[in-house]
């Protein structure tokens, strides 16, 4: 059960800080004017909820792609005594470092828009609520 929870770990602080950062940096490009209306809000400031979560957390899983094939490697239990380093580097060389992210991106795009759609609704019931 413990088998690579520090990797994991890991991974998921990359992932969400990934995360955070760019959707700090959308709503940058966002009031920039560098964004197609159609995937803002009425008044451009930012990404509408679904856009905002599908291609922030795409973008923080392309960021953090190579650290989780890894990852999947070692829990697998077929790489015993394998480093990390030596994995990235033969994972390089057969050219598997972003093996299996086209399906990996379509589950983040529909999980994660859809999520933010739920949060961004849930928050504005609340807030209305309880102010």
């Amino acid at each position: 059960m413990l088998s690579g929870m520090s990797v994991t770990l890991l991974r998921n602080t990359f992932l969400y800080s990934g995360f955070v950062i760019y959707m700090d940096l959308s709503k940058q490009i966002c009031t920039g004017g560098m964004v197609s209306s159609l995937l803002t809000v009425p008044d451009g400031t930012q990404l509408t909820p679904f856009f905002k979560g599908a291609v922030c957390a795409n973008l923080a899983w392309l960021t953090v792609w190579p650290g989780d094939v890894i990852k999947t490697q070692r829990q697998s239990g077929n790489y015993e005594g394998v480093s990390a380093l030596r994995l990235l580097q033969e994972n390089i060389a057969t050219g598997r470092l972003y093996k299996g992210v086209l399906p990996g991106l379509v589950r983040s795009t529909i999980a994660n828009g859809s999520s933010m759609v739920v949060y961004e609704m849930l928050h504005v019931a609340l807030s209305k609520q309880f102010g």
